[in-house]
């Protein structure tokens, strides 16, 4: 099953590179606002990836997936520190696992709804909401010889950071870099810091990267991405997307780091049987910028989860 779901406000569709529907009608409650979308059944094996983007600063929200016996929530964004008292992560219940930002479908799932509910009573003025099905494993089809390529960004090495954390940030490094392309004034370890997850005290939590960009007034999506298609076409409107990344020891000829479980890169452009990335593993700036083999990074990137951070222009 492959399944995109995108809704905003018309300005914030507007920006958006790739086709978004009218906004979902948002509830208004004492106890937080809400709204639904329905999914179809989806069968096991599968990611389903939420995304929630909004012009509020300091709005906490939270999601649920509903089926009609039963309800899976993933942690508020963004989340308290943890209690002195360890909590023990929810272990698979029925047909769904969760994890620290999306769900995995263990057993076949029915027809369910994912509810968005923010911890305030009135709506979002602005807001981009997505949602992103496919399988968790697939093998990825290259498109036909094609260039689509951004401007490159200013490079980063998280290498530059400071040494207590330098190994942890690629995430932030990268959503900094896709922003700096843009902006320039945007200052790198500013984001590093508003990316911090408190309840997992790590920097790569997906929704963390969304809400600070939005705090920069870049209100977009993390995306589990099946294919290249969909990436060529932000390509194509002159964005950078971020990509994460694993691979095992000799898949990516050419990366600074020998293999990895998870990382995450700025990727901006293809060009024939190339990708062009700025990678942050590499030690010193001038060795950010990469141009790893088209197949081998396909599989890096798309083979599991295929998530991509997707930032507008501002």
């Amino acid at each position: 099953m492959l399944a995109s779901y995108r809704h905003g406000d018309r300005a914030s569709a507007a920006k958006y590179p790739l086709a978004t529907a009218t906004a979902l009608p948002w509830q208004a409650a004492a106890d937080g606002a809400w709204c639904e979308l329905a999914l179809p059944p989806c069968p096991a094996a599968h990611i389903i990836v939420p995304s929630l983007s909004t012009d509020l600063r300091e709005c906490t929200y939270q999601v649920t997936l509903h089926t009609a016996d039963d309800r899976w929530t993933l942690q508020a964004v963004p989340s308290p520190p943890p209690s002195g008292r360890r909590r023990a992560r929810r272990p698979a219940s029925g047909p769904i696992s969760t994890h620290i930002d999306c769900f995995h479908t263990e057993a076949d799932l029915p027809a369910s709804r994912l509810r968005f509910t923010l911890r305030q009573a009135e709506p979002p003025a602005r807001h981009l909401l997505a949602v992103s099905v496919r399988p968790l494993e697939m093998c990825p089809q290259p498109p036909a010889a094609t260039r689509a390529v951004a401007a490159q960004p200013p490079a980063i090495s998280q290498m530059q950071g400071p040494k207590a954390i330098q190994q942890r940030i690629c995430s932030p490094t990268a959503l900094a870099m896709t922003l700096k392309a843009a902006d320039a004034g945007i200052d790198w370890l500013e984001v590093v810091e508003r990316c911090f997850d408190q309840r997992t005290q790590s920097y790569g939590c997906w929704p963390m990267a969304v809400r600070c960009a939005a705090s920069y007034g870049r209100l977009g999506a993390v995306e589990a991405l099946p294919a290249w298609e969909p990436a060529i076409q932000v390509l194509r409107a002159g964005l950078p997307i971020v990509a994460s990344i694993d691979f095992a020891t000799g898949e990516l000829p050419g990366a600074p780091l020998s293999k990895t479980a998870g990382h995450l890169v700025t990727c901006y452009g293809v060009d024939g049987d190339a990708v062009l990335v700025n990678d942050p593993a590499a030690g010193e700036a001038a060795g950010v910028p990469r141009r790893y083999d088209f197949e081998a990074f396909s599989r890096a990137w798309l083979r599991r989860r295929g998530a991509a951070y997707i930032m507008p222009a501002p």
